[in-house]
């Protein structure tokens, strides 16, 4: 048989009555124990700054900054630096801040606490950038609770200033670190360039006459070279032809005055033997038996005999014509070593004009590398001397900056704990342990207590019900009951008063506060 039954809220409430005492004194200890907690807990107070993201005065068209991150990851970045375990406990060495724990707990441990106490929220809002819907960090708060007021307004300050030094320190770090690296950048290409203009120099030294701008200058001169030898032949052949006629002068020429005589008397000499035999040769060849018997006769001629007369030449005719044809020979070989003078000239030029296209392609390369260079040299100087305005712009602090749009201030009611939060939340636990241990207590209880419970477990109802009949005992106790339950109420109304006027507001503010949201609602 089910033994169970369904509670009517009578039935609730009577267990309220029958079990009081068991419902208000866990109640009464629990929230004690919330208040005690409440006010032991240490206040903490929470100085606070508001730092306000600036961005550049100077038009972004005419100067552009060389610090392109985000505000917000800037700001990251800054939190990272100054929140190591080195600078944490300078700080706290400063302002000796926890000065208990410091002998209590390692570096570590102590710079984990600071940066819990250490608060720092950026303030963000939706903005349209070329279309679209983004977040931009306007401003960020940075604070810090402490249980001293006035440290806690000191160790703020002092972030705040470690903060906006440390950001004009990075922005003008890395401003000098772009100027530097492109400054660096255009020495390697000005060193580069004055290499290359030194092979340039070099290669034109070592092929000066094949150089692609002196290909027509050398086509013109293999020309007009070409041009004077033909001259210089021609007059080469007219002074064979001159020379071969004074020749047959002198050998028709007697060199020595005819006595008058002897008209037929002829006076031989080398000189005219000679002519005669050049004269023969021109005519017949070697072996002609005249030219044999004339070359026979210069051989057994000698100009100097033991003895023998002296030949004394004294024509003026035969004189002009030897000194005609020595005349002749002195020109021809004039002519032959201007021959061999332009034959040199023009197997240079033409080597030259053979190598023209080779060392144009060298020249070309050595060219192009150097306007290549010289482009990019360019290109870097001129983003150097962007760079170095920017550079001016971030000492001068016209770029993006950190402005203290409201400094830290000394706290004038803590922060934490919310008191009021701890006290509500402590009186609900304390009703919900109350009725707990109610319930516990009656689910435990195994009395009869009316007849219902009496028919289920008889199965059969009851003739008659007997009511509960109270006797002056019974009024008495209930008098006293309503008397102890309204002290309690009055109690918890008064407790409930203390807190609200020491931990959260006056009574008196919070009243005029109140009645002022009511009569702007009614």
């Amino acid at each position: 048989m089910d033994l169970e039954q369904e509670k009517s809220l009578s039935d609730y409430l009577q267990i309220l009555r029958r079990r009081k005492y068991t419902i208000i004194v866990p109640m009464l200890v629990l929230l004690c124990l919330s208040v005690i907690v409440t006010l032991a807990l240490p206040p903490l107070y929470r100085s606070k700054a508001t730092i306000l993201i600036e961005q550049q005065h100077i038009p972004t068209d005419l100067v552009k900054s060389t610090v392109i991150s985000f505000a917000d990851e800037r700001i990251r970045q800054i939190e990272k630096k100054l929140m190591t375990i080195d600078n944490v406990n300078k700080i706290i060495q400063k302002f000796d801040v926890y000065p208990k724990e410091q002998n209590l707990v390692n570096a570590s441990d102590l710079a984990e606490q600071f940066k819990e106490a250490t608060l720092l929220e950026l303030i963000n809002a939706d903005v349209v950038t070329k279309g679209k819907n983004t977040k931009a960090t306007l401003a960020f708060t940075l604070s810090f609770d402490y249980k001293n007021p006035a440290i806690a307004q000191k160790v703020a300050n002092e972030l705040v200033t470690l903060f906006l030094d440390e950001n004009i320190r990075s922005r003008t770090q890395r401003a000098e670190e772009s100027t530097k690296f492109l400054q660096e950048e255009a020495e390697k290409f000005k060193l580069e360039i004055q290499k290359i203009e030194t092979q340039i120099a070099e290669y034109k030294d070592k092929y000066s006459g094949s150089l692609p701008e002196l290909l027509t200058s050398n086509l013109s001169s293999i020309s007009r070279l070409e041009n004077s030898l033909q001259q210089l032949q021609l007059q080469e052949k007219m002074l064979e032809e001159r020379k071969i006629n004074l020749n047959n002068q002198l050998v028709a020429t007697n060199p020595v005055l005819i006595d008058p005589g002897n008209k037929n008397a002829k006076i031989e000499t080398r000189a005219s033997l000679e002519a005669e035999y050049k004269t023969l040769l021109n005519k017949y060849s070697e072996t002609h038996p005249d030219v044999k018997t004339l070359k026979r006769k210069l051989e057994n001629y000698k100009d100097e005999k033991p003895g023998s007369p002296e030949v004394n030449i004294n024509n003026p005719a035969y004189i002009q014509l030897q000194s005609q044809i020595n005349l002749a020979v002195v020109e021809a070989k004039n002519i032959n070593q201007q021959k061999s003078n332009i034959a040199e000239q023009l197997k240079k030029l033409e080597t030259n004009v053979s190598q023209t296209h080779q060392v144009e392609r060298g020249y070309s390369d050595l060219q192009r590398d150097l306007e290549n260079h010289k482009t990019k040299y360019n290109e870097l100087k001129a983003k150097y001397l962007e760079a170095k305005l920017s550079q001016n712009l971030e000492v001068e602090q016209k770029a993006e900056k950190f402005t203290l749009l409201e400094p830290p201030r000394l706290p004038e009611k803590p922060e934490k704990p919310n008191r009021i939060k701890i006290l509500l939340a402590g009186f609900l636990f304390s009703v919900a342990g109350g009725l707990g241990a109610g319930l516990l207590a009656e689910s435990i209880d195994s009395s009869i207590r009316n007849y219902g419970a009496l028919t289920q477990i008889l199965g059969v109802e009851p003739l008659a019900v007997v009511p509960y009949i109270q006797n002056e005992e019974d009024k008495k106790r209930s008098r006293r009951n309503k008397i102890n339950f309204s002290i309690l109420i009055l109690g918890l109304i008064a407790g409930a008063g203390f807190a609200i006027h020491f931990f959260y507001m006056p009574i008196d503010i919070l009243i005029s506060k109140i009645s002022d949201v009511l009569l702007h609602l009614f």
